[in-house]
């Protein structure tokens, strides 16, 4: 008995697939177009979520994607989409042979994210949406890699006097992009450099150590590439967080800062990147900010570490 209301239970608490929305796709040979091409096409451009079904008849529910040639020049796509209760039919020029699987899945994909925009626009009613209609809106307002892991090089400049002039370092780092033109970044830093500084009539290295984290939250908008997998997609960032961490100091002259001693202040950042393909790109940041907080001459080493800064990173990143 407790076997079957446990069996019970995690039937009623697993996922529905039914709930996901259907995606069925009706290729006329006219196109010559490959499945399997189209597809990749489109879940890279849609992302995650819906459920594939191909060339499947269509069933109750299913939203289908319709591609036919209008002439011998141009190609006609229908959308019939039960979840929002639309039907739209594009014509446009027919690509050439080479670019058209790539070309006719973006125009595919444009046409289901207008329909499916459209719930996420809607105005609250008394009405609870059905779970396809929520997941469709989620679809549609998010990018089509939510996630990037980066790991980077890191140039830092300082512009106060008792401060390093500069430090090298690196950087990983974590964006995550819940919605279109909203995401968040968080980044952990480790930077070295060997800082000449004369005193007195003394001088020596000072070997200075820094360890910090940032988060911060960014806007964002995106170009789409028009090459293989999405090479040459480019998004452009923009926002303000914060720098806290801490720095040691060590010199055979003036001794040790006493271990590491905190840091912290405001900066704004802006972000470029471009993708290479599906799951890489490319990445530069810069930063400014200024350290409110730092230490200052630490144990009588004739070495600060606050005031304004900016720096530069390279990262290498991988989107998901």
């Amino acid at each position: 008995m407790v076997h079957t209301l446990w069996l019970a239970l995690l039937l009623a608490l697993g996922p529905d697939d039914d709930a996901r929305p259907k995606l069925v796709t009706h290729i006329d040979p006219c196109l010559e177009l490959d499945e399997a091409e189209l597809r990749e096409t489109i879940e890279l451009r849609l992302g995650a979520g819906p459920e594939w079904r191909g060339d499947a008849p269509a069933r109750a529910g299913d939203t289908q994607l319709l591609l036919d040639c209008a002439s011998e020049r141009e190609a006609e796509l229908t959308l019939i989409d039960p979840i929002s209760g639309v039907t739209m039919t594009r014509i446009v020029d027919l690509p050439p042979a080479e670019r058209r699987v790539e070309r006719l899945g973006e125009h595919a994909v444009t046409l289901l994210r207008s329909a499916w925009l459209n719930l996420a626009l809607e105005r609250p009613s008394e009405r609870r949406p059905a779970r396809p209609e929520r997941i469709a809106a989620r679809i549609a307002e998010r990018p089509t890699a939510p996630w990037e892991l980066g790991d980077g090089f890191a140039f830092r400049a300082f512009f106060d006097a008792d401060a390093p002039a500069v430090m090298l370092g690196e950087q990983v780092e974590v964006v995550h992009r819940p919605l279109r033109h909203l995401a968040w970044k968080a980044d952990g830093e480790l930077a070295f450099w060997r800082v000449p500084v004369e005193h007195e009539g003394t001088t020596d290295e000072v070997a200075t150590l820094s360890i910090s984290a940032a988060p911060a939250l960014l806007g964002w908008g995106e170009i789409p590439g028009h090459g293989r997998r999405g090479a040459g997609t480019v998004a452009l960032y923009g926002g303000a967080g914060f720098r806290v961490g801490g720095v040691r100091m060590r010199s055979q002259e003036w001794g040790d800062s006493d271990g590491f001693q905190p840091f912290a202040g405001p900066l704004m950042m802006a972000r470029a990147s471009v993708s290479l393909g599906r799951f890489v790109g490319l990445a530069l940041n810069l930063e400014a900010g200024w350290l409110l907080h730092g230490p200052t001459r630490p144990n009588a080493i004739p070495l600060s570490f606050r005031g304004p800064w900016t720096n530069g990173v390279v990262v290498i990143v991988s989107r998901f």
